[in-house]
Formats: C-alpha cells, structure tokens, sequence
C-alpha cells in the first residue's frame, strides 16, 4: 500500500467494553472474600451463597462500569510492563485461595477458580490498554508505509507442528495432574495451553504500519507497536524479510505476501540497519 499522510488517532475516551472489563475484573475479585464472609457470619446454605455470587457479580461490575466506562486510565500504562499487573495479581490471588484451601473449604476452590477468571480479564485490560497506548503514540506521527503479510509459507508450517506439540505436552500435563492429583502439574498444563496455541498467532497474517514511532502490528481487535530500537537489526531471505529480536520471537514477513517488497524493505532500513 502507498504511504499515508496522516493517521488520526482513535476516539476510546468513551468505551463502554473497558468499563465493562474493568468492572467484572474487580468484581471476580470481590466475590470470594465476600462469600466467605457471609459463610462465616451469616450463613452457609448453598442457595444463599449462590445468590451472594450473582449479587456481588452485577453490582461490583456495575459500578465499575459506571466509574471507568468513560476512563481509558493513563495512556502511558498500555507502554510498559505495569498493564500486566492486574493479570499478574489474578493469578497471586488463585494461588493465594489454594493455599489456604484446606481452611477456607469450597469458598476457597470459588476463590481459586475466580482468580483464574480475573487473571484472564487482566490479561484483557492488558491488551486493552496497549491498543490505547498504540492509538494515541501512532495517531501523533505520520504514516510512512501500511502492508499486510504474514510468516513465509514453511515458517508458518513449523510453528504449528511446535505449536501441536506444545500442546501435547500441556495435554499430558494436565491429565498426569488429574491421576496423581499434583496440583501445580494440572495449573502447568492449564497455563501451557493457551500459550502455546497463541504462539500459531504470530505466524498469521497482520496489518503493519511503519512511521517514525515504530513498527505497528494490527489485528481485528487489538494494535501493538514496536519501537525501533527493540529490534536489533534485520535480513532479507529468498522468501521473507526478517526483523530480528533479541530473546524474542523475529518479526517475519513474507515477500509474497508484499505488494512491494522494496519499498517495505527501504521503509524499514530508515530505522533499523541490515545484519
């Protein structure tokens, strides 16, 4: 594609999806404590608990609707490591419940599988703010060339057989976790899982843009930029133009994919140099 002008940023001051997140997270949190504490204080019959669940779940995620459905949160957090604590918190706060499992009873097994529920919607705010960070940086700057590619054809086949296996393993894991009841193998399988099918992500084609901000990855429903200086160089293959990473997965582009291959590799060369 030709290079654009300009970008304008995107209007998420009013989002009433990052309201809704922020809110179940936060009531995921609130439900245990306060089931337990209708346990201890009041009463343990099942249907009250229930009821308490349901309860604390709409009110706790309403307000937090209410309060941040028109609050993005400080643009910068989505640029660092910081917009992964409410996910980082959600699984210290499973681990916590399991631990002390053997007091708190079927509360605690509520309290470990709603931390697992708030880890998963931490990791949706994550991504959330990220896509805010990336709109706000790439809105401000101007867009020197926009393409689409994805990972050459034999790259892409051999991260889905790694990928398969990953999840084999996970498979295994989580199975052996089962029959000799070891808990953290059962956890390590259940982690494993979605992370080694999310890797297949990688391979698939996105939308990229190159502007002096970095390099910005767009998929259906999130963006990410990568800044210049997280890559450390790039080469040029028969089949794909590679961006390389260190400690990290390369950024791939396949040359078929390309319109213009050149004009893709010239963009890029203004702001990384070759290997």
């Amino acid at each position: 594609m030709s290079p654009s002008t300009s970008t304008a940023a995107t209007d998420r001051s009013d989002d009433p999806l990052f309201g809704l997140v922020t809110g179940l997270y936060v009531a995921l949190l609130a439900v245990p404590p306060v089931v337990l504490a209708v346990e201890r204080l009041l009463t343990g019959d099942a249907g009250a608990l229930y009821g308490t669940v349901l309860v604390t779940l709409s009110v706790v995620t309403g307000v937090g609707w209410s309060a941040t459905g028109r609050w993005g949160g400080p643009v910068r957090i989505g640029g660092n490591l910081l917009r992964w604590l409410p996910a980082m918190f959600g699984g210290a706060f499973a681990a916590g419940w399991i631990v002390t499992l053997h007091n708190s009873g079927t509360t605690g097994v509520i309290g470990f599988a709603f931390g697992l529920f708030a880890m998963g919607a931490g990791f949706a705010l994550a991504v959330m703010l990220r896509t805010r960070y990336t709109d706000a940086v790439v809105g401000a700057t101007e867009i020197e060339r926009e393409f689409s590619a994805g990972w050459p054809r034999h790259a892409r086949r051999r991260a889905q057989r790694l990928s398969l296996v990953g999840a084999a393993l996970a498979g295994v894991a989580f199975v052996a976790g089962l029959l000799t009841d070891v808990e953290w193998l059962r956890i390590a399988g259940q982690i494993l899982f979605p992370a080694v099918i999310g890797t297949v992500s990688w391979s698939e084609e996105r939308t990229y843009t190159v502007s002096t901000a970095g390099l910005e990855q767009r998929n259906p429903v999130a963006r990410r930029l990568f800044r210049w200086d997280a890559f450390d160089g790039y080469t040029c293959t028969d089949d794909a133009l590679v961006l390389h990473r260190q400690w990290r997965i390369d950024t791939r582009f396949a040359l078929a994919d390309l319109d213009d291959p050149d004009a893709v590799k010239a963009a890029i060369e203004t702001h990384i140099g070759s290997r």
